[in-house]
C-alpha cells in the first residue's frame, strides 16, 4: 500500500513519505534486534535473584524524581541490581539512590502507554524510563523491560 500506490501515482508527495518511512521502519528493527538495542536489555526469569556483588543486573535508563520522566529533565543512567541492593548510577557517576529491596514500594504498574518503573524509596517516587515514547522499535520492549523488573523485584520483596 506504501509502495505500491505512490509508484503507481507517481508523484514525490506521495513517494517521498513512502520511501522515508520504509526506511525507518527498517533502521528501527534493526537496532531494535541488535546487541546494544532493546531487546538486549530484556531481563532473563530469575536474573534479579541471580545478581550479586561481583555479578550485577544492568540496565540503560532515564531517571527522574516524580511519577512522570520528561526528556529535558531525566538523567541517563544504568538501573543496578546486586545483592538485595536497588541502585540507579548516572552517567556522570552520580548514584541518585541505594536502597534495600525490602525498602522499596512500587508506585505504579508498568504499561504500554507508561514504560517506566515507579518507585517510592522514603516517600519519594523515582520514575526510571527504559526507552521513550518516540522510539517506534522500543515502544513494544520497553513494557517488557519495565514489567520484568516490577516482576522480579516484587517477588524479591519490593511492596
Amino acid at each position: 500500500m506504501f509502495f505500491v500506490g505512490p509508484g503507481f501515482l507517481g508523484t514525490p508527495l506521495f513517494l517521498v513519505p513512502a520511501v522515508a518511512f520504509g526506511v525507518a521502519a527498517v533502521a528501527g528493527m534493526r537496532l531494535a534486534r541488535s546487541p546494544v538495542g532493546p531487546d538486549a536489555e530484556v531481563l532473563a526469569p530469575g536474573a534479579l535473584e541471580a545478581a550479586t556483588a561481583s555479578d550485577p543486573v544492568e540496565v540503560h535508563g532515564r531517571w527522574s524524581v516524580g511519577g512522570s520522566t520528561r526528556p529535558g529533565t531525566a538523567d541517563a543512567g544504568r538501573l543496578r541490581f546486586a545483592g538485595k541492593r536497588l541502585s540507579f548510577v548516572t552517567d556522570e557517576g552520580e548514584t541518585t539512590f541505594e536502597v534495600p529491596v525490602n525498602k522499596v514500594r512500587m508506585a505504579t504498574v508498568p504499561g504500554f502507554w507508561r514504560p517506566q518503573l515507579d518507585l517510592d524509596i522514603s516517600g519519594v517516587t523515582h520514575s526510571i524510563r527504559f526507552y521513550p515514547l518516540w522510539d517506534l522499535a522500543a515502544t513494544v520492549v520497553g513494557p517488557v523491560v519495565a514489567g520484568e523488573w516490577y516482576s522480579q523485584l516484587r517477588a524479591l520483596g519490593a511492596k
